[in-house]
């Protein structure tokens, strides 16, 4: 054998090699600590990969899980479309479960941890959904008796194997030995489908197995190839590009999807010997057909690139109006490799600061062709990491997140695949991230020289988590207008109103501990949520002290309003006994009584300023490595303070 052809099979043999090694990394993971808790940086370590690896072979963490599943025998399509001529479809699909495995402890750690991952069970029904479609693509070639649509008819079908799939493995995951699960389950399927023989004929009589040219697994016709190897083959190995359920769908030469969104024969596009049936969805292909012209035609009519002219046009949005088409944003996702979205990841979706940034950014966005994915957070670092490989998944085209947990490293991932990134808040200086916030230091400062300057001489604030970054900034403007104005200050630590220990003011990581830092302020900064709930127990933490605040300033509006309540329950007058202020200037501000005095932080402003940037970013506007736009915060008075 020439070197030449033996460099790509060691080229081959190494894939395989670290693709063996991301999945045992992963699976030794996901046992020792469940699904959910791991992520694909730390399986990248165990792996000695890099994270940017492990995407490229798995672009959703859950493919990772699902590699070779152990419990089921065959993927479904495939073993009704290679069964002997004669075999049912039912008996074809009753060997999917098997009566033993080889390995009974693996699978039982396997279900495990299945059964305590929602995220898991949620990919598992997208991947049944996945095969639904794929067997529907087989019984379009073969319908027998049945006038059934094979799309229902597949659905039917299934709905019993996946049934009896997550039973057995819930009950493996409870404590059923594997046997005993499995012998049920075997039963259970076999009940289900000679039930569902009854009332569909062709599915437990045998018909021949046609197949169209190229036969069965060369991938050259309508029939799926095998799995993985890219010929066509459905689920394929997840991911790596062979047709992988959710993974990027290969070339479409055999596939059953087709070649989504034109109509070539795939599933995707009901043209695989079933177009124009009521209830299925047109092609651009029909489209084209009844206008008279070609699909690219149709394509420039729909994204406007090219001229097209108006009679042309005429005929081609009637066309689409008779058909009820819509342009299949999958598809030209795969075409483009762009998927028209942008991700945000936000920390509470319920702060009405959050929508109206989100709006901010769908101003500018939504004229530009692209759509929002929001992910929510609560502020918890593990689940901000989650969201990002979700993003990564999903393969937006860039990312926003306003989440203050996050390390640096965590985005290594994202900024690793070329993915615009901008973050909202904080002053973290790295490259491949763009900043935009408000002067959230200033904004602060100007707070308390507010109050000052209104006589208030004992200051409280009810500030966020330590660790976050624009509840650090905030402290140190208003400290920074505390030593500017020479004002009392008791020196002291900072306190989590949690708990009632003193902790770090800006500290990494944000544990307990003392803040020795300048001006600190004894008892009068309190750590708590960024929420309603938060703000009233802050607040009530500073009202309890032997010589409470006469004024509290907020770090958000909805903290604000939660100091307010304080104040009415404990007979308080605002702000003749306290004075409370907030920041942000949500609308519910000037709803509540009395009406809030606070900081406007132009949340819409600052949704459209990332937006701006990160399309500047995608069309290469950018040259810089990272960038920071400042939005100036500015002082609303009202009747609070």
């Amino acid at each position: 054998m020439a070197s030449g052809e033996r460099v790509p099979a060691r080229r081959e043999r190494k894939k395989a090699e670290t693709r063996s090694a991301i999945v045992a990394a992963a699976r030794r993971l996901f046992g020792e600590r469940g699904f959910d808790a791991v992520t694909v940086v730390e399986v990248a370590e165990a792996a000695d990969v890099s994270a940017k690896t492990v995407f490229n072979y798995f672009p959703a963490k859950e493919q990772l899980f699902f590699e070779e599943g152990p419990l089921l025998a065959g993927v479904p399509s495939e073993v009704v479309s290679g069964r002997p001529a004669g075999e049912s479809v039912a008996g074809a699909l009753r060997t999917l479960l098997p009566s033993s495995v080889a390995d009974p402890a693996a699978l039982v750690e396997w279900a495990r941890v299945y059964h305590g991952s929602p995220a898991l069970r949620a990919f598992g029904r997208e991947m049944f959904a996945e095969q639904e479609r794929a067997l529907a693509g087989v019984l379009a070639r073969d319908r027998g008796p049945n006038r059934v649509t094979p799309g229902i008819l597949a659905a039917v079908v299934l709905s019993p194997v996946r049934e009896v799939w997550e039973t057995v493995l819930t009950r493996m995951a409870t404590g059923t030995g594997p046997e005993d699960a499995l012998e049920q389950g075997v039963r259970a399927l076999g009940a289900a489908l000679a039930m569902l023989g009854q009332g569909f004929p062709g599915l437990a009589e045998g018909v021949p197995v046609r197949t169209t040219a190229g036969g069965v697994g060369d991938g050259s016709g309508g029939v799926p190839g095998r799995v993985g190897d890219g010929s066509g083959g459905v689920p394929g190995r997840v991911g790596d590009g062979s047709g992988g359920v959710p993974g990027r769908v290969g070339d479409g030469s055999g596939d059953v999807s087709g070649r989504v969104g034109e109509g070539s024969g795939g599933v995707a596009d009901v043209q695989a010997g079933a177009a124009g049936r009521r209830g299925e969805r047109a092609g651009i292909m029909r489209v084209a057909a009844l206008a008279g012209v070609s699909a690219t035609t149709v394509s420039h009519t729909l994204n406007g690139r090219r001229p097209v002219a108006e009679k042309t046009r005429h005929r081609v949005l009637e066309a689409i109006d008779q058909l009820g088409y819509r342009p299949n944003v999958l598809a030209r996702s795969l075409r483009t490799s762009k998927s028209q979205t942008i991700g945000l990841v936000i920390p509470d979706i319920t702060n009405p600061f959050y929508p109206a940034l989100a709006r901010g950014m769908q101003d500018v966005l939504g004229p530009a062709g692209y759509d929002q994915i929001i992910s929510n957070t609560d502020g918890e670092r593990r689940l901000e990491r989650s969201a990002l490989e979700q993003m990564i998944a999903r393969q937006v085209d860039g990312l926003a997140f306003a989440v203050f947990n996050t390390h640096a490293e965590d985005l290594l991932p994202v900024i690793e695949r070329g993915m615009p990134v901008v973050r909202l808040g904080g002053r973290l200086i790295q490259h491949g991230v763009d900043v935009v916030h408000s002067d959230d230091e200033s904004g602060a400062r100007e707070a308390t020289r507010y109050l000052l300057d209104r006589g208030y001489l004992r200051i409280g604030f009810v500030c966020g988590p330590a660790e976050e970054g624009p509840a650090a900034e905030r402290v140190a403007g208003y400290r920074a207008a505390l030593a500017d104005a020479d004002a009392d200050t008791d020196a002291g630590a900072d306190v989590n109103a949690d708990t009632d220990t003193g902790v770090k003011g800006k500290g990494e990581g944000g544990g307990v501990g003392v803040d020795t830092g300048r001006g600190a302020v004894a008892g009068l900064v309190v750590h708590t949520h960024f929420s309603r709930q938060g703000g009233a127990m802050g607040a009530a933490r500073l009202l309890d002290l032997p010589e409470p605040p006469d004024a509290l300033l907020c770090a958000n509006d909805v903290m604000a309003i939660g100091a307010l309540d304080v104040a009415v329950e404990r007979g308080l007058r605002v702000p003749d006994d306290v004075a409370i202020m907030g920041f942000d200037d949500i609308e519910s501000a000037s709803m509540v009584t009395p009406r809030l005095t606070t900081m406007a932080n132009p949340a819409r402003e600052i949704g459209q300023a990332c937006a701006r940037r990160l399309l500047d970013r995608l069309a290469g506007k950018v040259s810089e490595p990272y960038s920071e736009v400042v939005i100036p915060a500015r002082l609303v008075r009202r009747e609070s303070a």
